[in-house]
């Protein structure tokens, strides 16, 4: 998983739906948001993984230009997950390229070093036995792919049970936005 940086930031375009399209989001809210990204990134800003996850943006005012929802999304998703890494201290070492689109987002060895923080004393988080099992087949479906493998609608469907009362579990917000960079790395294999 390739660390994000405000270079890449300042870099990013989005595509604009046409001007008498429907949906996408408000293009003018959706840069002011891009650009306090880039100053969280660079160190002058304060926003974190939990603020990504919130977002919402407008649609567009008829006849307005708006932004492609599922690019903005995508590159969202980007940024939160290397926002969870700063906040824990931990960055992963960037993924090499295979040529896969998967790759370009997700390794086999990202998912062995994923770690989940365990969710505060008096809430229950996610049962850790079941995530670890997604973890190990997240990991052989970016490894090998093929039939047998995780599909982005198989990744969303997962539902996680809660830990049981008195036993740890993985903080929530983490475990979900792994879950989206997983699909969104497998959609863009899928491409």
């Amino acid at each position: 998983m390739s660390q994000v940086t405000p270079d890449d930031v300042s870099r990013i375009h989005f595509a604009t739906m046409p001007p008498m399209g429907h949906g996408g989001y408000h293009a003018d809210e959706v840069d002011a948001f891009v650009e306090l990204v880039s100053a969280t990134l660079a160190g002058q800003g304060v926003l974190t993984a939990d603020d990504i996850r919130h977002v919402a943006f407008d649609a567009p005012c008829f006849g307005g230009r708006g932004y492609q929802a599922d690019q903005v999304d995508e590159f969202l998703d980007q940024v939160r997950i290397e926002l969870e890494y700063r906040q824990r201290g931990a960055r992963p070492v960037p993924a090499a390229g295979n040529g896969s689109g998967a790759a370009a987002l997700l390794t086999p060895n990202d998912v062995h070093r994923m770690q989940f923080t365990q969710a505060a004393v008096g809430r229950r988080g996610y049962d850790i036995e079941e995530v670890d099992a997604f973890l190990d087949l997240v990991a052989a479906t970016v490894a090998h792919g093929g039939p047998g493998s995780l599909t982005f609608s198989d990744v969303r469907a997962v539902r996680f049970s809660e830990a049981r009362l008195g036993t740890p579990g993985y903080t929530r917000d983490e475990v979900d936005a792994f879950r989206d960079l997983v699909v969104t790395a497998l959609e863009n294999n899928h491409r």
